[in-house]
């Protein structure tokens, strides 16, 4: 397929399986990214056969179909083989031309990866925390957290603190992304809240989980003590 007009506004809304292999193949991925979004699209218009409405999506996403039989029966197949609860992500249109139509080092590409992956996890929420091993396995393409040795070659090599590290701070620097992880099991993400607000949240999150645990204890030394108090008082 061909950009007609570069667009900032829309995005290819897909889901995250559609991720995976993007490292070694990234012009195949987002090629079937492209066919993914446009079909689902089509399938919200109202009039016109199946091609013709295929081509109206296209239209609204400025893209000149090259094949107009293949695209739509790749979009088809991607469609009908991924599970629709998916969990789904969107891409802007001049990232995706970007990513298309430049040659990226593997550090650019993990990078677009990572940028995915944690926008596939906030949906419209917000923040919220995550582990560097769901967002590894979002950044491979799986909807669920797998072990690290069930990832690909390719994300394998970014499974170390000191690369998942690199890539935050790719993303806290270029692409807007705001991170907090002081004494936290995982960090925090977000890409609405400034940096303030989202420590606040967080912090104020550990003092609930403090005070949760401090009452389960308490709760448990009661028990301990009553069962204590009722052995005793026994004849």
């Amino acid at each position: 397929m061909e950009v007609m007009k570069k667009s900032n506004e829309r995005y290819f809304n897909f889901p995250i399986q559609l991720l995976e292999g993007f490292m070694t193949e990234p012009r195949e991925i987002l090629n079937n990214i492209c066919d993914y979004a446009i079909y689902a699209h089509s399938l919200k218009l109202e009039y016109g056969n199946e091609k013709e409405r295929m081509k109206s999506s296209a239209s609204y996403f400025k893209v000149v179909l090259n094949n107009k039989d293949t695209e739509l029966e790749n979009g088809k197949y991607w469609m009908r083989i991924i599970p629709s609860n998916s969990p789904m992500v969107g891409m802007k249109l001049d990232i995706y031309w970007d990513y298309y139509k430049n040659d990226k080092t593997d550090f650019e590409k993990v990078c677009l990866l990572g940028f995915l992956a944690i926008k596939s996890i906030l949906q419209k929420k917000p923040y919220c925390k995550i582990t560097n091993k769901y967002w590894l396995s979002r950044m491979d393409g799986n909807p669920k957290q797998c072990k690290i040795e069930e990832l690909s070659e390719p994300i394998q090599k970014y499974a170390n603190e000191y690369q998942t590290k690199k890539i935050k701070t790719e993303l806290r620097d270029n692409w807007k992304l705001r991170t907090y992880s002081r004494y936290t099991r995982g960090f925090y993400i977000s890409f609405n809240l400034s940096l303030d607000k989202l420590v606040l949240e967080a912090e104020k999150r550990r003092k609930s989980t403090k005070e949760k645990q401090y009452k389960l204890k308490e709760k448990a030394a009661l028990k301990k003590a009553l069962n204590e108090i009722y052995e005793t008082a026994r004849p």
